[in-house]
Parts: C-alpha cells; sequence; structure tokens
C-alpha cells in the first residue's frame, strides 16, 4: 500500500465502512474499513488503516443483519421478474455491541455468473450518541452511498468478486475509493443542519392563511371533535409537544392573519430554521390564490436562505364528499396546484385533499409527513411487501394506536377496480382501534389479538394488534382468501422479529 492512503478524517463521525454481499457461503463483508484488528489478512502498512474498536466478528454480524433482514422469498428468483435491480432501500439498524447505529442501503445486482439476483449492502457505522448526523444528513448521504455501492458492485461483476478472499487483490484500488467517500461524508460533516447529539429533535410548522382550516385539522388529529364548532382565529403561534412513538415533536401553530405573518417572516430563524416538515393550508372554498402565492414565495425565499429541503405538505381543506366531484372544486384544487408548484419548483411537496367529515384524510396527510422523516419506513414497507405476497395478502397497512399511518403497501393484482382501496380499508378498521387498543391494555388469556372482518364471501379484513415495548401498533391486512388468516397466525410472529428493532427506530 502507498504512504499517502493514510486515513486522514480522524475527526470523522462515521466511524466504519462496510460493503456486504450475499456470497456462496450466505452473507460476508467483502470490503471494509477500517480493518478490524484480528483480521487474518495483512498487508504492508496494514496498521495506517486498522482499528482496536472493531473486530471480525462485528463485521460478520453486520453482513449477517444487514442482509438477512431485508431478504424476501422472491429474493433469488429471477424467473418471477420481480425487477429487483429497481430495489434501493434505506434505514438505520441498530448494533449495540459496537455502541452504533449504521445507515444501511440494501440493493440487488444480477450475476450473470450466478445467473440470480445478488443481495447486497453498505452500512456506516455511527456512534450511538452521534446518531443525530444520519437522521439530519440522511439525504445528503444517500447519493454518495449509492455512488460508492455502485462502483464496488461494478467491481465485483467485472472480477467475478463474491467474497473477502475475492476481494483480497483489489484492496489497493477499492482504499483510494474508500478515501474519496470519506472525503465526501466529510464535506456533509462539515455543514451541519443543526448540532450533533444523542437526541432527535423534530419541528413540524402549521402555515397558511388564516380561516384555512389549520385548528379544525389539529383537532381532529387529537380526537377533540367537541371543539369544532367554537374554533376562533388563532392570534399568536402555538408551540406545542406532541409524543410520536418515544419522540417528542414540536409543533408550530402559525396564525395567517397578514399583520403576524409578517412577523413570522421577520422571525423565521425561529419558526422556519431547522423545521422538519412543513403543513401549508389552502381553504378550497375560498383559496385566495394570490394572496396565497405571495405568503408562500416569501416563505420559500427564507428557506431557500438557510439551503434547506424541508417538505412542503399542502393541506386542501374542506374538499367534503358531497363537493368532491363537482367541476367547480375539482377546477379550484387544479389551479391549486398549478399556480402553487409554480413555486416551489424543485423543492419536495406533496398535496392532499382533506375533510373534518373524513378522519382518514386527515390522518393520511398527518401521517405522510411524519412517515417521512422516517429513515426505516423503506424498510419497514419492503418486509411488509414481502410477508403480503408470501401469505396471499393484497393490501397491509401499520399504524398506531391513534390511527397514524405509519406504512402502507400492496401487491400487484390483476384487477385493481375489484378490491378495495386504502382508504376503504382504513376507514373500517380505524373505528375499532380505541376499542381494541383498551382491551390490549386488559389483556388476558381470553383476549384475541387477532379480528377478523368479513365482508362479502371473499372480502375480508384482518386487524392484527401486538406491542414493541409501551407501543401498541396495528397491521391492518385485507385480502379476498378468507384462509389467509392461518397464514397470518403462523407466520407473523417470525415477521414481528424482523420489523421489532426497525419500529423502536422508526423516528428517534
Amino acid at each position: 500500500m502507498k504512504k499517502n492512503l493514510i486515513f486522514p478524517f480522524h475527526d470523522l463521525l462515521v466511524k466504519g465502512v462496510i460493503f456486504s454481499i450475499y456470497g456462496d457461503m450466505g452473507p460476508e463483508a467483502v470490503f471494509f474499513y477500517p480493518f478490524p484488528n484480528d483480521s487474518t489478512f495483512s498487508f504492508l502498512e496494514m496498521e495506517n488503516h486498522s482499528s482496536n474498536s472493531f473486530e471480525q466478528r462485528n463485521f460478520m454480524q453486520i453482513a449477517v443483519k444487514s442482509i438477512s433482514l431485508l431478504l424476501t422469498d422472491y429474493s433469488f428468483e429471477y424467473e418471477k421478474n420481480l425487477n429487483l435491480e429497481d430495489v434501493h432501500i434505506f434505514g438505520v439498524l441498530p448494533y449495540p455491541d459496537i455502541s452504533c447505529i449504521a445507515l444501511t442501503y440494501f440493493t440487488y445486482f444480477f450475476s450473470e455468473v450466478r445467473k440470480r439476483f445478488i443481495p447486497v449492502s453498505l452500512s456506516l457505522l455511527v456512534h450511538e450518541n452521534k446518531r443525530t448526523f444520519i437522521y439530519d444528513s440522511i439525504n445528503r448521504l444517500k447519493k454518495p452511498t449509492k455512488d460508492f455501492t455502485k462502483y464496488l458492485i461494478e467491481l465485483c461483476k467485472a472480477n467475478n468478486i463474491y467474497s473477502e478472499l475475492e476481494g483480497q487483490d483489489y484492496w489497493e484500488r477499492v482504499l483510494t475509493k474508500f478515501i474519496d467517500f470519506f472525503r465526501e461524508i466529510q464535506k456533509i460533516q462539515s455543514q451541519p443542519i443543526s448540532p450533533i447529539t444523542k437526541k432527535r429533535r423534530i419541528k413540524i410548522l402549521f402555515t397558511g392563511l388564516e380561516s384555512t382550516g389549520k385548528t379544525s385539522f389539529i383537532l381532529t388529529i387529537k380526537r377533540k371533535f367537541s371543539g369544532l364548532p367554537t374554533i376562533l382565529p388563532s392570534t399568536e403561534p402555538i408551540n406545542e409537544p406532541l409524543n410520536f412513538l418515544g419522540t417528542t415533536i414540536m409543533k408550530w401553530d402559525i396564525p395567517g392573519q397578514k399583520d403576524l405573518r409578517e412577523t413570522i417572516l421577520e422571525n423565521s430563524e425561529l419558526y422556519l430554521f431547522e423545521s422538519d416538515v412543513i403543513y401549508y393550508f389552502i381553504d378550497v372554498m375560498d383559496p385566495r390564490i394570490e394572496e396565497s402565492i405571495e405568503f408562500l414565495t416569501k416563505v420559500m425565499e427564507k428557506i431557500h436562505e438557510y439551503e434547506s429541503k424541508i417538505p412542503i405538505i399542502f393541506i386542501i381543506t374542506k374538499v367534503d364528499e358531497d363537493v368532491a366531484n363537482t367541476a367547480e372544486v375539482k377546477d379550484a384544487i387544479a389551479e391549486i396546484k398549478k399556480t402553487h408548484l409554480k413555486i416551489i419548483g424543485d423543492h419536495p411537496y406533496k398535496f392532499f385533499s382533506t375533510s373534518i367529515f373524513s378522519i382518514y384524510s386527515i390522518l393520511n396527510a398527518f401521517s405522510y409527513g411524519l412517515r417521512n422523516l422516517s429513515p426505516n419506513r423503506e424498510m419497514i414497507e419492503h418486509l411488509l411487501w414481502g410477508f403480503l405476497a408470501k401469505n396471499e395478502f393484497i393490501t397491509g397497512l401499520l399504524a398506531n394506536e391513534n390511527g397514524l399511518v405509519l406504512a402502507a403497501q400492496q401487491v400487484n393484482v390483476k384487477s385493481p377496480d375489484q378490491i378495495l382501496n386504502t382508504r376503504q380499508i382504513f376507514e373500517i378498521a380505524a373505528p375499532q382501534f380505541a376499542i381494541l387498543a383498551k382491551q390490549f391494555k386488559d389483556y388476558d388469556e381470553k383476549t384475541s389479538d387477532t379480528t377478523r372482518y368479513q365482508f362479502s364471501e371473499k372480502d375480508v379484513i384482518i386487524l392484527k394488534r401486538f406491542t414493541v415495548e409501551d407501543f401498541t401498533f396495528f397491521y391492518i391486512f385485507y385480502t379476498k382468501n378468507p384462509d389467509s388468516i392461518k397464514n397470518l397466525e403462523k407466520n407473523f410472529p417470525e415477521f414481528l422479529d424482523r420489523i421489532r428493532n426497525l419500529l423502536l427506530l422508526y423516528i428517534r
């Protein structure tokens, strides 16, 4: 090895990177940095690239966990043409034995030699006390992580590398790429979004013009329906903590009156800076498009000043069922989307049409913003898809006891018009959450944790409740095969074991 390859980033928060591959003997760490202190592989000046913090068994554990966790029954079945090369999943996995968490990237490549898809992963280790670096930087870390993984995949494909032993002749070439990769991470680390700490801080913002339904939306989330008829306009910013899966989320409700909007913009460092999600409200019955665009433009100018990519969740309110399909409302929604999209450009966004008479529409919109803060949503939905396919379910929803949807997945069906949609499934199941959650707290041997609803000869919805630590969750499964419940009872415990740690790190 060349002396100029000595590791130059001693203050780097990423303490190790492991590229793992599912080879002939199962998951194996093929390329990694630094070298573990008990490595059987040696080369000149290896001490410049070794660490006493890791042993070989640590890297083997990471390889097994990061790959085996995300395998499905169809991971190696090329003939099923499941487009596994299109799988690109990020998540955060815990490794308590080495006091680390790992940003994990999981994907596949097709091997012409093996004639099958090969699962691979890249794991970036960060000490658990510095975990907020991963959460705050995950979107910036994704591109260099994918690019580095792609390089390693192409190297393996070109040289038939499927094990650590087969990769040893390529270490000098790979090491220079590791250094380049660490240099990219160093750039990201040198421009932190917020101070790096052990506990994640989340801030969400509700804003828009006055009388657009922000308070009604919030009361519906809290199920405080009795307050809806007596709502008065907010006259000052309201800062309120929300508890979500053990994480405190600071919610700011920003008044929409013109003079107060100006105050908010003048103090944007307090309200906009370090926000994670913005919910922007527009009344479909009185959209005041010019005024809304003027305010949104100023908000976006402040966001760009902070070089932030805060997702904007547009909440179009008062789209009640009796008017939703009228030409007037459809045209208003189309105009709202067209005009507001011109302002946000390529900024991340999502539009939702909501009504206080449809709790699903509100919970779905609110849930979307929260679940996109989770680094593990992709992993959970990938595993959920595999479970649905294996057990003959069509749709699966994961919700907490308050009805917030944490993950949703559906397998391909030949006749989508002949199945219940996600909204129908949720609205059938949601009223049972509070009842079942109470039963679960008073759980005894006579209380079942599975409830089945059959709406026709073949349309069946199954609710499966379970706990992880002190949190109650529900899986809602929809099937046209009434016998699927037998598969559920047989295979759910293994499925739960696989997602347990992902749920514990869902958002914290």
